[in-house]
């Protein structure tokens, strides 16, 4: 196979189209994995600050004066403080709901990047092209903030 063969011009229409629709669903994964990161955190967190002031809440007081009662209640509270097992189980909650909104919330060029990948010919050009379209979009909206109203001196 000679080596123009490789590298004419149908050839690297379909590798820039292709690369297009992985660089697409790269961009998309990365955020998602990273709010997905960091919501796992305040995620669980938050769970287990609202589980840890029941169980002390909980401990605070005893229907019958009972010694017994009273040191079980420490027990279980201190056994439910040590505890890794909430804190994990909310942990991949949380990161799950945040890469799930991220995912959601690229949905347009998710659904682009796979179209330009999965599909062959004048589908994955399409694709392609929306992607060149949405990253314009994106580039002079978001980034450069053309046509995007100042937050910080909107008055209400």
């Amino acid at each position: 196979m000679k080596l123009s063969a490789i590298f004419n011009k149908t050839n690297a229409i379909n590798v820039l189209v292709k690369g297009a629709g992985a660089a697409a669903i790269g961009v998309v994964g990365y955020d998602a994995h990273v709010i997905g990161r960091l919501q796992a955190d305040s995620y669980a967190k938050r769970k287990d600050a609202n589980a840890c002031m029941a169980r002390v809440s909980n401990a605070q007081y005893l229907s019958s004066p009972s010694q017994t009662t009273a040191n079980l209640k420490d027990k279980v509270t201190d056994l439910e403080m040590d505890s890794n097992i909430r804190h994990f189980v909310n942990s991949a909650a949380g990161y799950f709901k945040g890469a799930g909104s991220m995912l959601i919330d690229g949905v347009v060029p998710l659904a682009l990047g796979i179209g330009a990948v999965v599909t062959k010919g004048l589908p994955a050009k399409i694709s392609a092209i929306g992607i060149g379209c949405y990253a314009g979009l994106k580039l002079f909206k978001d980034v450069l903030g053309f046509g995007h109203y100042n937050d910080l001196n909107k008055k209400y």
